[in-house]
């Protein structure tokens, strides 16, 4: 219990993270994932031969469960609410943290740390009034930035302690350089957020740590499968080679196929092909689970079925998916909110 614990008293103290502490776990967490092992994590035709952009759980630890998270945007009490999620395996039932320190279920973020969104929209509009005017550090940004960080604290130590069994996939607003290329766009929404969230972070923090945690955002995967699962934080905007995914870093239009894909925007049967693409002859009862654009319920089917976005931002669902069951979004996504 003491990480949970650790976990609890971040969430209590509500306060900005401390610059070393935030840049230590970076590191720390960055050289976990260039480390990962290539049995789950193929490499890529690098120089420096990386885990690449696949993680791949059809031959490694593929009979515990995977739950998948949607969008998180700076939702610090839904990650802390998971965790607390009591949920039944086989003849056993306990909180989902409870399984993750045991190794008896595998976590999946399809990315999307930074950012409220709609949740805070007035926030968001008050801070760009106060950001036109030159005050980068107001007190709805400072609000803004505490949830965030404190977020990616959280997440920085699970993965940290949990390396095989807790992963994060890169969303596009993974993105803390506000740049264009590499995979990425410029952000913005209902204000500035891209270029506000970096002139904050160069006025609070410095460059060091934003550095450090772009290496970290572009340290983090794109795509992962077993079974009968992939997860991505995009629909493909088209077909995809296992090949292209894994080589990412050299494929920067395959980081945008799979992060930054509008509704209605993707080629005819993207889902259906990249699934046979990677998962071959054994392509048959796979679900692709993403999040990216919010759905109005519990989820929405795209690409007859086989693609299943789960990411309502009024509400905090997340879907579990057994290693032995045909994912069914009736019954086996669940709200975690706590009454």
């Amino acid at each position: 219990m003491k990480i949970y614990l650790q976990l609890k008293e971040i969430v209590e103290n509500s306060s900005l993270p401390e610059h070393d502490v935030l840049l230590n776990l970076c590191n720390e967490v960055i050289d976990t994932l260039e480390t990962e092992s290539d049995v789950y994590r193929p490499r890529d035709k690098s120089e420096r031969y990386l885990p690449g952009g696949l993680l791949d759980f059809t031959k490694y630890h593929n009979d515990v469960p995977i739950v998948v998270i949607p969008d998180l945007h700076a939702r610090v009490d839904f990650l802390m609410n998971i965790l607390d999620f009591e949920i039944q395996i086989k003849d056993e039932k306990k909180s989902i943290y409870g399984f993750l320190k045991d190794k008896k279920i595998r976590i999946i973020c399809v990315g999307d740390i930074f950012h409220s969104e709609g949740r805070c929209f007035i926030r968001w509009k008050e801070s760009y009034s106060e950001y036109l005017k030159g005050n980068i550090l107001s007190d709805g940004m400072k609000l803004e930035m505490q949830e965030n960080l404190i977020l990616l604290q959280l997440l920085l130590i699970l993965k940290k302690n949990f390396s095989e069994d807790f992963h994060i996939l890169k969303g596009n607003h993974e993105n803390i350089l506000n740049e264009e290329g590499n995979g990425n766009h410029p952000f913005y929404k209902f204000a500035n957020e891209g270029n506000m969230f970096y002139d904050f972070m160069c006025e609070v923090y410095g460059d060091a740590l934003i550095y450090v945690i772009s290496c970290f955002e572009h340290a983090l995967p794109i795509c992962a499968i077993s079974n009968n699962l992939i997860v991505s934080h995009a629909e493909p905007a088209k077909s995809i080679s296992r090949n292209k995914i894994i080589n990412y870093r050299k494929n920067p239009q395959t980081v945008l196929d799979l992060t930054w894909t509008s509704n209605d925007s993707a080629i005819e049967d993207s889902v259906k092909k990249t699934i046979k693409n990677l998962l071959g002859k054994f392509s048959n009862n796979v679900t692709w689970i993403g999040g990216h654009r919010p759905v109005e319920n519990n989820f929405s089917l795209r690409q007859s079925g086989l693609f299943v976005q789960i990411h309502n931002p009024s509400q905090q669902n997340i879907a579990i998916v057994f290693p032995d069951e045909k994912f069914n979004p009736l019954k086996d996504i669940k709200s975690v909110c706590k009454e």
